[in-house]
């Protein structure tokens, strides 16, 4: 005799589209396939993600075995500044990479207040089947700071993926031209010391 347990997992039952308010539903389920043979039970297990097998149970060491790269990784992301779109903006960009399945959700954000003028890019593949994103913000130089970037996705568990904008000062960068100027004046005048 046989038995099929089908089991929805609540992490993966309602998944997030980014830039609009669509939800799209993901299931993952577990197969598990319990026989009697030969005076004992014999156990299968297997996890789907919608279609696609991404889990196989091991019976002999009792583990999962991860079929995909991706199945065990978390999205990453990191932020920078594109293009200036004018004068006195900044372009600001929130990569998202490594994430499967395709449905994300990327905002930028200050506080809890979504950022409307928050631009999509496309889902561009990664060559191991997870996806990339970006999403930009024209935003006023001075009104940058305070800003952060958002991901949710079902592979984090609930805990949203928060990256803090953190601009350049430009009293370092001040600082730094200042540092290159006096030591450019400091071999200057040793070469001039030496030729007279």
């Amino acid at each position: 005799a046989s038995a099929m347990l089908w089991l929805l997992l609540p992490l993966a039952a309602a998944l997030f589209l980014g830039g609009d308010s669509e939800v799209e539903p993901v299931s993952y389920h577990l197969i598990q396939t319990s026989s009697f043979h030969n005076h004992s039970w014999v156990h299968l297990c297997s996890g789907w993600l919608g279609e696609l097998q991404t889990h196989r149970w091991n019976s002999s060491s009792g583990t999962f075995i991860f079929l995909y790269p991706w199945s065990r990784v978390k999205p990453e992301a990191w932020l920078s500044s594109g293009p200036s779109p004018g004068p006195g903006h900044l372009l600001l960009v929130c990569y998202v990479s490594g994430f499967y399945p395709k449905p994300v959700w990327v905002m930028w954000m200050r506080g809890e207040q979504e950022q409307q003028g928050t631009q999509r890019g496309d889902f561009l593949p990664n060559a191991d089947g997870t996806w990339y994103l970006q999403a930009t913000l024209d935003v006023a130089a001075e009104e940058a700071a305070g800003l952060s970037c958002r991901v949710k996705h079902s592979s984090l568990g609930g805990q949203d993926l928060i990256l803090y904008w953190a601009p350049h000062s430009s009293l370092g960068l001040i600082l730094l031209a200042v540092i290159v100027a006096l030591a450019l004046l400091t071999g200057l005048g040793f070469w001039f010391m030496k030729r007279w």
